[in-house]
């Protein structure tokens, strides 16, 4: 049998003991590739608590190998001082890293999210003489967001994604988005985030309940999510009907904030609940019991709870923005503009009151296969093939 592809992984995000959820879409891939290819993640991560200038720390999870290196994170004043020795701290501990695994001599470098890691994946590719594939998950592209600036910037993300030997995208509107911006590359493949299609699926429920259940599942982070909007939105359903019950599932720098906003419009407790985070068997399960989700971001790369919900046979609700495009029509859900919350209320109201005549297993049998990690695996294996002739 012939050997398996060798694949290095360089992350930008990846889960830590720190943040769990950071970059799990990223680990998610790793480990759908491990039937095809033989997977190493280098996760470089900041931590204030870090001993010396670096820690170091070693585990296989889940066939995938990953060394995580910790470093101390500047503390200048300044805050140029302070990025520039991140910087070098970060180049160093991925330089370092590279060098104490060259037994593993990978047959692809794969950086995940410009511009840093791909400037340094492009310089451990140029080490290893191995081809460079860069991901991208982050949506700055988009012009809602406004961070894609700087002539240098630009300049530097330009020549790395004219370096690489293939560039992906996660969804189609985050490679128009790229394209836009001046970002080609001869081979620029979509290849989507991982959604477990055996974890995420139907239940049978009670459709004669009273209650109406809708969940709305993100990291509140107001500026893309518009959670914000999306509450005066529940503000001026309930002025509507009194038949459902919003979730809010999750967590992230805004919640407070947001919380404190549905009590100041007099729905929270009434009709919005804030559960916290809800990772694993207990996202399932919440999934499971809603009668239909909502997506009301301003942009998304991706969007993975649309097709987290649509798996499980839940009908959504979303903005026109990441894979809810590519995936959402009469027979599964419906779509609003972005920043609508006229359009975003009469959705919810309509859906309030045809949710439950959807067909579940069919929601989660029409959705495309292309999602599943054999699925995703295959999809970046065959990338790699064609990269290095095999």
């Amino acid at each position: 049998m012939e050997r398996k592809i060798r694949v290095l992984f360089l992350p930008k995000w990846y889960p830590t003991p720190l943040d769990p959820m950071e970059g799990l879409f990223i680990r998610y891939q790793a480990e759908a590739l491990t039937p095809f290819c033989d997977v190493a993640v280098i996760s470089v991560h900041p931590d204030p608590e870090c001993a010396g200038t670096f820690g170091v720390a070693f585990s296989e999870e889940n066939e995938v190998r990953v060394l995580r290196v910790s470093y101390r994170p500047g503390e200048q004043s300044w805050s140029f001082l302070r990025n520039v020795t991140d910087y070098m701290r970060l180049y160093r501990a991925n330089m370092k890293a590279v060098r104490s695994i060259r037994k593993f001599a990978p047959d692809i470098v794969h950086a995940h999210i410009l511009t840093r890691m791909g400037w340094i994946g492009w310089r451990v590719s140029r080490k290893l003489n191995a081809p460079l594939v860069i991901s991208e998950h982050w949506s700055r592209y988009f012009p809602a967001n406004g961070t894609y600036k700087g002539i240098f910037r630009k300049w530097l993300t330009s020549f790395i994604v004219r370096k690489a030997s293939a560039v992906v995208a996660v969804s189609g509107p985050l490679k128009e988005a790229m394209l836009r911006c001046g970002l080609k590359n001869p081979v620029f493949r979509v290849i989507p985030n991982v959604v477990d299609t055996s974890v995420f699926r139907p239940r049978e429920t009670d459709k004669s309940r009273g209650i109406k259940t809708l969940i709305h599942i993100s990291c509140f982070e107001d500026k893309s999510k518009n959670i914000s909007g999306f509450l005066r939105s529940i503000k001026a359903l309930s002025g509507l009907r009194k038949d459902f019950r919003c979730l809010m599932v999750g967590d992230g720098p805004d919640r407070d904030d947001l919380e404190a906003y549905a009590a100041s419009l007099g729905i929270l407790d009434s009709f919005v609940t804030f559960t916290g985070l809800k990772t694993g068997e207990e996202l399932v399960n919440i999934l499971q019991d809603a009668d239909f989700s909502v997506l009301s971001s301003r942009y998304e790369t991706f969007g993975t709870v649309v097709i987290e919900s649509l798996a499980c046979g839940v009908p959504v609700v979303s903005t026109r923005v990441g894979v809810a495009l590519e995936v959402i029509g009469e027979t599964n859900g419906l779509l609003v503009p972005p920043d609508d919350e006229k359009a975003l209320t009469e959705a919810l109201n309509r859906m309030a009151d045809c949710c439950r005549d959807f067909d579940r297993m069919a929601i989660h049998h029409d959705l495309p296969g292309s999602f599943t990690p054999g699925s995703v695996g295959k999809q970046l294996f065959k990338l790699y093939q064609d990269l290095i002739g095999v």
